[in-house]
């Protein structure tokens, strides 16, 4: 007898320590791939500081996602990029309109062999993705029905919807190395705490299928309050899968009265409207609210810039009038900076170098040049062309791409843009790891152990194999437990 509890004693410590349990960790990225943001705010890549320039590609999945013809367009993109020595992109890991989501609703397999077909082929050109996860913010509550202000309601349908999604590709495409960063969406700020009590302003174009404006009310604006709660709630959701990745809001430029707009925004009635505010921002003011627009656990602050006008009179902006003086380019990217550095983040200049109706001006790649030197000045690491819907290195956009292939070789040659080990021969262990994790969008919360109405199990998932394997040792113990048994009754 006491042979048989011994097997089973054993049998039971042995898969206690070897198979997952319920409430365990689900993070996934072992492996440690893509983007890291240290605790003093430095971007590493597999342990090292990484500096580089990349481009934005908005069309690369989104185009592809609604029009599978598209699969050339972004593979020849890809490779061009690959020629200019261009180590990252950012991407949407979405589409634009509403009818993206009616397609992940109905067949999210789809969607995702779509999305994995992309990032394969980043990985054979050793191109990194950030990814943003959603890319307009008033697609969602479009798509359901619902309102923006929404996305300040912790369980709201807005923000399950919109955890499940962030769940569905996370949970998918951790494990594959082109993924180098998370980001949330794109310039949800410049949207927050702008009203109109006529309810005609500050929304949407009419006429946009999905999106019709024939029952808008007070609460289709929101506040910036409200975004940090939906901020905070995504990068949670994230981070229940990459305990590694750097995760960006993919904030816009901080508007110059961000905080006299979100001072009124805190006197809305009770049918969510408010009267606006249009006082400059001090210094102080500016931090506050980069603070509040890169809540916790997100850990990159993201800024976005266009160096021209685009109001006719064909002027380049390298001047900024804020905080009561006169900034450089180099001195308001800074000031960015060090707001990060102040926080413990990285800072990630999103998009740069759109000169809009000065795109074809005599001295653009001087200016883009200007803007570029100021970028490496000011410290930030990482920063991204605003560059293409779809591919094309002809004109001014190949001027642009041969630029910073003469930086990025530069930092290469300087020992502060390291690749090789982020694309070195561990990708191939994570290949198959990467197909796995393929279970349906639909039952997602079932797999993960989504956040429930109770609260109970969040951001924890069980695998079937938390339950089968050690269900097969111990019933492999029992049978030990009978063969002993009949071995003493035959003597």
């Amino acid at each position: 007898m006491k042979r048989i509890i011994a097997i089973i004693c054993v049998t039971a410590a042995l898969a206690a320590m070897c198979f997952p349990v319920r409430g365990e960790d689900t993070r996934m990225n072992e492996m440690k791939y893509g983007l890291h943001v240290e605790d003093d705010g430095t971007v590493t890549l597999d342990g090292k500081p990484f500096y580089g320039f990349g481009v934005n590609y908005f069309g690369c999945f989104a185009r592809y996602a609604d029009a599978s013809q598209f699969e050339d367009e972004f593979k020849a993109g890809l490779a061009g990029l690959a020629s200019y020595d261009i180590p990252f992109i950012r991407i949407a890991l979405c589409a634009f309109y509403p009818t993206y989501y009616e397609l992940y609703d109905k067949d999210p397999e789809k969607v995702f062999s779509y999305m994995k077909k992309v990032l394969d082929e980043c990985e054979k050109n050793h191109i990194g993705v950030i990814g943003s996860l959603m890319w307009w913010d008033a697609v969602i509550p479009a798509h359901l029905g619902a309102k923006r202000s929404d996305m300040g309601v912790e369980g709201s349908e807005v923000i399950e919807y919109a955890k499940k999604y962030t769940r569905d590709v996370v949970s998918r495409f951790a494990d594959h190395p082109a993924i180098w960063g998370w980001e949330i969406g794109n310039e949800y700020n410049l949207d927050a705490d702008l009203c109109d009590r006529e309810l005609k302003m500050f929304l949407w174009p009419d006429g946009i299928p999905g999106m019709p404006l024939d029952k808008v009310n007070g609460f289709d604006y929101f506040t910036s309050e409200e975004l940090s709660v939906f901020y905070t709630e995504i990068a949670k959701t994230i981070r229940e899968y990459d305990g590694y990745r750097m995760i960006s809001t993919g904030n816009g430029e901080m508007r110059p009265f961000a905080y006299a707009l979100y001072k009124a925004g805190q006197k809305k009635n009770a049918d969510h409207v408010w009267d606006l505010r249009w006082d400059g921002s001090t210094l102080s003011q500016f931090e506050k609210m980069n603070k509040l627009f890169t809540p916790d656990p997100t850990d990159t602050l993201s800024f976005h810039l266009q160096n021209a006008t685009a109001d006719g009179s064909k002027k380049y902006v390298m001047e900024f009038n804020l905080f009561g003086k006169t900034l450089s380019c180099e001195d308001y990217f800074r000031a960015y900076y060090d707001t990060a550095k102040k926080l413990g983040k990285a800072c990630y200049f999103g998009e740069f170098g759109d000169m809009l109706e000065m795109e074809s001006a005599p001295d653009v790649i001087e200016k883009f040049r200007e803007v570029t030197d100021a970028i490496g000045a000011s410290g930030i690491q990482i920063a991204s062309l605003w560059q293409f819907q779809d591919y094309t290195d002809q004109g001014v956009s190949g001027e642009k791409l041969a630029v910073l292939s003469e930086l990025n070789k530069k930092l290469v040659a300087d020992g502060k843009q390291d690749t090789s080990a982020a694309w070195a021969d561990r990708t191939n262990v994570t290949e198959s790891a990467t197909d796995t994790v393929t279970e349906p969008a639909a039952t997602a919360d079932d797999q993960t152990g989504a956040v429930k109405p109770d609260g109970t199990d969040e951001g924890k998932k069980v695998s079937p194999l938390a339950f089968i394997i050690p269900a097969a040792v111990i019933a492999a113990a029992a049978v030990a437990a009978v063969i002993v048994l009949r071995k003493k009754r035959r003597h």
